[in-house]
């Protein structure tokens, strides 16, 4: 008897740590189920604003399952709130709920390639840990809020190919991680923010085909991480400044269809040795084509058409083995004597050369037979 009374005092001390912990427990256990119901009820919100005709998609959104399981829907490691969001390309129409703001642990938000319409729900910049939101390719309208500025954890904000008007809100300037604004293809007016130049982690900066007008902002050229520019089709005037031809980092500088000129720099080669697409087509620029360009050897895309281009076609066509595109149609150039399309065969050198554009210039010459040795890849050549 005195044994087993021994044996029962010992074992109450861990019956007790049990309860304990148990009652600590539970508390835990009801608030991660209350907070993934939130995120549940907040889906089944989300869902009921997309049109019944294209909801198929989500079929697996069962209000009697756990959303951690649902097309799209991804959840932190211990199922405990939805983290990420990605129903792109789903053919999804409707329109955004304002409840999305009640997913608040929420760090990507693509919604990209569908036919969401209406305006961007004010509810989304309540989403503080969002780091990827990309709503491009849908029908949205309105324009972009000062309050995004809120979203500090941001890295990727891609509005393109939408109805967006207004101007670029200043406001984005704070967001220090930003990597990639785009904004391309809506409608948005205004100049380009100065400010934009204190995104110093930014990388890819597109804003083309869009209604922006001014110059250029000089500040740009502080963008030391920046590989593509893109402010195409767009009314931008004024020279290019200098220190944007010296940001060695860009792969991509497109300006195309603006109102810019001035002259190039002539040792692109050496401030800009990364290039791969130099697009500065329908524009305003003068003096000769850089000899440096063609000593871009990864280079894959040359387009200057359509501006007051002088002078002869550079050597140096030959050291372009990846060169796809070459269009300098309808500037000045000037070439005599028999020899003068001789430059044609320096490009059978380039086995990816797709398109060819030499047309609307005053050149002159024999067309060289090596013209049947271009490129197998070559689908559009302009000679006239």
């Amino acid at each position: 008897m005195t044994l087993l009374l021994s044996h029962f005092m010992k074992v109450i001390p861990l019956l007790l740590a049990i309860f304990v912990s148990s009652k600590s427990i539970s508390p835990f256990l009801e608030s991660a189920a209350q907070t993934i119901e939130t995120d549940k009820e907040t889906l089944i919100l989300f869902k009921s604003q997309i049109s019944s005709e294209s909801s198929n998609s989500l079929s697996s959104w069962d209000k009697n399952s756990s959303p951690c399981n649902w097309t799209g829907v991804t959840c932190n490691t211990y199922g405990q709130r939805v983290i990420g969001l990605n129903l792109s390309s789903l053919g999804l129409a409707g329109s955004i709920t304002p409840h999305i703001g009640n997913l608040s642990f929420l760090e990507s938000l693509q919604l990209q390639n569908n036919q969401f319409a209406g305006t961007i729900p004010d509810e989304i910049f309540n989403l503080f840990s969002l780091r990827v939101l990309n709503l491009s390719s849908n029908s949205l309208r309105g324009s972009i809020p000062s309050n995004i500025s809120r979203l500090t954890e941001l890295t990727v904000i891609d509005l393109s190919m939408n109805q967006i008007t207004g101007k670029v809100p200043q406001e984005i300037s704070s967001l220090s991680g930003l990597q990639i604004l785009n904004l391309g293809r809506n409608l948005v007016w205004g100049t380009i923010p100065s400010s934009i130049a204190n995104l110093s982690s930014l990388e890819d900066l597109i804003l083309g085909t869009n209604s922006l007008s001014g110059m250029i902002p000089s500040e740009l050229g502080r963008l030391r991480n920046l590989k593509v520019l893109d402010l195409t089709i767009n009314n931008l005037s004024g020279a290019v400044p200098s220190n944007i031809y010296n940001l060695s980092s860009l792969v991509n500088l497109a300006l195309a269809s603006n109102q810019l000129w001035g002259e190039l720099p002539s040792d692109i080669d050496v401030t800009l040795p990364n290039l791969l697409v130099f697009n500065l087509c329908i524009n305003k620029f003068t003096g000769t084509i850089p000899g440096s360009l063609h000593n871009l050897t990864n280079i894959k895309v040359i387009r200057m058409a359509e501006n007051f281009l002088e002078g002869t076609v550079p050597p140096g066509l030959g050291n372009l083995p990846f060169l796809e595109m070459y269009n300098i149609g309808f500037n000045r150039i000037v070439s005599s004597g028999e020899d003068g399309l001789g430059f044609i065969t320096s490009l059978t050198n380039s086995t990816y050369l797709k398109f060819l554009a030499i047309d609307g210039n005053l050149l002159q010459g024999v067309i060289p037979e090596s013209v049947g040795n271009l490129s197998k890849e070559l689908r559009t050549l302009y000679m006239g």
